[in-house]
């Protein structure tokens, strides 16, 4: 009896001694304590996590560890003991024990701390996993989506087509619809090639409804997508998934080069394509988008298993285009898309104070970007001609952004002041107030040369008004027989038709009542339902083999001339840009392609058997003031070191070459690894130090094919 009531004062007196010890500072002395006290009361939770502070406080981590661990066997819903734990295997480099143990506090005790280690270890190659999901999971990316929220307050067209879809696929629960981010937002680390960031599709439905409000805040609207971004997990596409790329293929960070791993690995990949008029009709478009959509919309066709289209009349320009330059047939049906650019009908009408000029005359209306594609010159032309006539026309109103290529329409206007004061302009009009303007107007105009769609015709319908467009490509698809046509070529066809909508009130007002019996207007949950129900058709046809793959002696460049013309016969042989893999790439330049951080990877396919053993050569480019610095080459196949260089060796081009392994699918890996300090540049927030001017390979024994490549990187200014 005795000696049970000694141990026990001996418990307590361990205890009080060990916190004693504690408030002092006195590690040592607490964990002499803490432990004679254990060694009696092993069950005592609270004073293993006491320990597990002494032994932490003397830098004993492996120690702290074993404690916290011990505490939370005792008790694994004990918040404080699972962050403690957590944070201590962290620090040990333990990050799959951290993540879990960070996990279990916060189902205790939610907390935003912990929920920021969990998004950052989740997020972490080295802790965890992607989640992997394949057969049935339909990923659509969105990047270029959330890009362009970021910068603008309300969406554009494709925009609003993205959003429109997106909504009505997330609430069909026929279909398993997750959506993709190949850029983190703000996030540094750089994934696997094959990985992506997943974002929640609440969210998304959150940011797309706010965006589509009346009254958006662009400060809460980046909040809202920032928040959505960090909460994003790592996730692969696996074979039998499929990816639509919805929005920009062509660039916008949505290229189909971050796709390229992906098909390689089974996962089908899709495509809504809007139009193609940078290579049907590049004298309308800036020259280096002419460039940079020639080459995307090669590499797409040598990628994709599936194409949409939003018109008849953009599948068969681009089923031309294919079969012209000698590429591949795909698939492909037309999702016709809606009459109105806003999802619900908006029954707000504000008349704008940029028209306040304008209100209660009469007027037509041309709703559209001014560019010179839209042939709004055609139209000012018609009006000076019926003008000159002694024709009572009304007013004239242009509402749009100013585009490229308008020299000839604005010289017009300065030399007639306007139309003498008839022709009013005005941009960046509300839904309410565009809704005012197509409501109030006589009729509306489309002149356009060459569209992929036509909305504005669609719109001018949706309100019930008369509308005068041109009879080319899709336009005809959009309005029907309730649309007046002319030829955007001939002011004298296109003179009458206007003369009679202008002067003829029966007949516009025959025009109009035809509209309010007979137009039936799609809608976006039309549009929809209609992209759904084709992509599930698609989701159950072979997948097409991905077998582009750089040749044997090949030199190939990535450097890139801004505003140069593409020969698409040349680049469909060769879509030089997606034979490379690596997601540590900015976008071409005269020089080559920088490449992002000190530590990039890279992949290159090849025509050889895994296990061949090449000459590769590469040719860089460095950054000023970057030369001193030191570059290691590592082959990724066999992870050995392969070269050391110093950047001055290799600033002026001189190719670098040594001995790499062929490895699975027959891929080169290439590891790079620069050391030493290098200039960052306060304009340029991109951070590279080396760039990829050309790479090209051969077996050691192709003497001949080994000197033709040294001699095409060394001595010849290689071409696009």
């Amino acid at each position: 009896m005795l000696s049970k009531i000694l141990d026990s004062k001996r418990k307590v007196t361990d205890r009080r001694k060990g916190n004693q010890c504690r408030d002092a500072g006195d590690w040592q002395g607490a964990v002499n304590a803490y432990t004679r006290h254990l060694a009696f009361n092993n069950a005592d939770q609270p004073i293993w996590v006491q320990l597990g502070h002494a032994w932490k406080e003397q830098g004993q981590l492996e120690e702290a560890a074993q404690a916290y661990q011990t505490a939370v066997d005792l008790d694994v819903d004990d918040a404080d003991a699972n962050t403690h734990l957590a944070d201590i295997l962290r620090r040990l480099d333990r990050g799959e024990e951290a993540l879990a143990a960070y996990e279990r506090a916060n189902k205790s005790t939610p907390n935003t701390e912990a929920v920021r280690n969990i998004r950052l270890l989740r997020n972490d190659p080295k802790v965890s996993i992607a989640i992997g999901l394949g057969e049935g999971t339909i990923f659509f990316s969105i990047q270029d989506l959330f890009g362009y929220l970021k910068a603008h307050v309300t969406m554009s067209g494709i925009q609003r087509v993205q959003a429109g879809i997106a909504l009505h696929a997330i609430k069909d629960a026929d279909v398993a619809v997750r959506f993709i981010l190949a850029d983190g937002g703000d996030r540094t680390q750089v994934l696997p090639a094959g990985e992506f960031w997943m974002v929640d599709n609440a969210q998304v439905m959150r940011i797309i409804s706010y965006a589509s409000g009346k009254h958006v805040n662009h400060d809460t609207l980046r909040a809202m997508i920032l928040e959505c971004e960090d909460s994003a997990e790592r996730v692969q596409p696996l074979k039998g998934s499929t990816v639509i790329l919805l929005g920009a293929f062509w660039g916008l960070g949505n290229s189909v080069r971050d796709f390229v791993h992906s098909k390689r690995m089974g996962v089908r990949i899709g495509a809504y394509v809007y139009d193609i008029i940078p290579v049907t009709h590049p004298e309308f478009c800036d020259e280096a988008l002419v460039t940079d959509f020639s080459m995307a919309i090669c590499e797409l066709c040598a990628v994709a298993d599936f194409i949409l289209t939003i018109s008849d009349a953009t599948q068969v320009a681009l089923k031309e285009f294919i079969a012209e330059n000698g590429g591949r047939p795909i698939p492909m049906m037309t999702v016709p898309l809606a009459h109105h650019l806003t999802r619900e009908t908006d029954e707000s009408v504000e008349w704008p104070q940029q028209l306040r000029r304008v209100k209660g005359k009469r007027y037509a209306a041309y709703i559209s970007t001014i560019e010179g594609r839209k042939n709004h010159i055609y139209v000012v032309n018609v009006w000076r001609r019926l003008m000159a006539q002694g024709v009572d026309v009304p007013d004239l109103v242009f509402v749009g952004r100013h585009g490229w290529k308008i020299g000839a329409l604005t010289d017009v206007l300065a030399a007639t002041n306007n139309l003498d004061g008839r022709l009013h302009i005005a941009h960046n009009l509300s839904d309410g107030e565009l809704n005012a303007v197509y409501s109030n107007c006589e009729f509306s105009i489309f002149t356009s040369f060459v569209e992929g769609w036509g909305l504005p015709v669609g719109e001018s319908l949706f309100h019930g008004r008369p509308c005068i467009a041109s009879d080319t490509s899709s336009i005809p698809e959009v309005g029907g027989d309730l649309v007046d046509y002319v030829d955007p070529f001939s002011i004298t066809q296109g003179a009458e038709v206007f003369r009679r909508m202008i002067t003829d009130r029966a007949y516009r007002e025959g025009r109009a009542q035809a509209i309010r019996d007979r137009f039936v207007p799609t809608t976006w949950n039309d549009v929809g339902a209609d992209f759904l129900e084709k992509v599930k058709i698609y989701q159950d046809s072979d997948i097409a083999p991905f077998q582009a793959n750089l040749k044997e002696g090949q030199a190939l460049s990535f450097k890139m001339v801004p505003g140069s013309r593409i020969n698409a016969q040349s680049y469909f042989k060769n879509p030089k840009r997606i034979l490379i893999e690596s997601m540590f790439l900015y976008g071409a330049e005269n020089h080559g392609m920088w490449m992002k951080g000190p530590k990039p990877t890279f992949s290159i396919p090849t025509e050889l058997a895994p296990g061949t053993s090449v000459l590769t050569y590469l040719q860089f480019s460095v950054a000023p003031g970057a030369t001193d610095c030191l570059m290691t080459l590592f082959d990724g196949v066999a992870n050995e070191e392969t070269n050391v260089v110093r950047l001055f060796e290799i600033s002026h081009g001189q190719p670098v070459r040594f001995m790499a392994k062929v490895g699975e699918y027959g891929a080169l890996h290439i590891k790079i690894n620069v050391t030493g300090s290098y200039p960052r540049y306060a304009e340029d927030p991109r951070d590279f130090v080396i760039g990829l001017r050309a790479v090209g390979y051969c077996k050691p024994e192709n003497m001949l094919g080994r000197q033709e490549l040294f001699e095409a990187m060394s001595l010849i200014d290689l071409a696009i």
